[in-house]
């Protein structure tokens, strides 16, 4: 499963946005109408995707759901009176990552992308905080806290 969204210009037609997800892929299509239709499909497509479709202004709000505009899980709402505008993210290690088998003092994460690591949660261990020696693995779920405009470097960097 990986944390990237594929774009695709879908000539005369609009966008599509997908992202793999646990069980298969969410796709939206943005049509030029404003009207969004929502596929997803398994990961083996052995059946067809199922299809909804949503009114710009219902994709807005919807979207705004999907950030927690209207509800936030107790944990975020502490973590960010914590630390304020800074960015709490979990990224999953790719087995082709250019982290995956490497350790966090020789990817030198907080010089190259202003970043740090917090967890590591690997299987059912969470490793808290991981020491520099640690080497990241495939499949890892690493905690990151940095700026919002550093996740981008990090993700090159680190989680591929």
């Amino acid at each position: 499963m990986s944390d990237q969204i594929h774009e695709q210009e879908l000539p005369g037609i609009g966008r599509r946005y997908s992202v793999q997800a646990d069980g298969g892929e969410v796709s939206v299509v943005i049509h030029h109408s404003g009207r969004r239709d929502i596929y997803i499909a398994d990961m083996h497509g052995r059946t067809p995707p199922t299809v909804a479709s949503l009114s710009d202004d219902q994709a807005r709000r919807l979207g705004a759901v999907l950030a927690g505009a209207y509800f936030q899980p107790t944990l975020t709402r502490r973590i960010e009176a914590v630390v304020g505008g800074l960015l709490i993210d979990w990224v999953t290690v790719a087995a082709d990552a250019p982290g995956a088998g490497r350790s966090i003092a020789e990817l030198e994460i907080r010089r190259q992308t202003r970043m740090t690591i917090v967890a590591v949660l690997r299987g059912d261990d969470a490793i808290v905080p991981p020491e520099p020696s640690e080497v990241l693995e495939a499949g890892d779920k690493v905690v990151v806290v940095g700026r919002p405009e550093d996740l981008d470097g990090f993700m090159r960097h680190v989680a591929g």
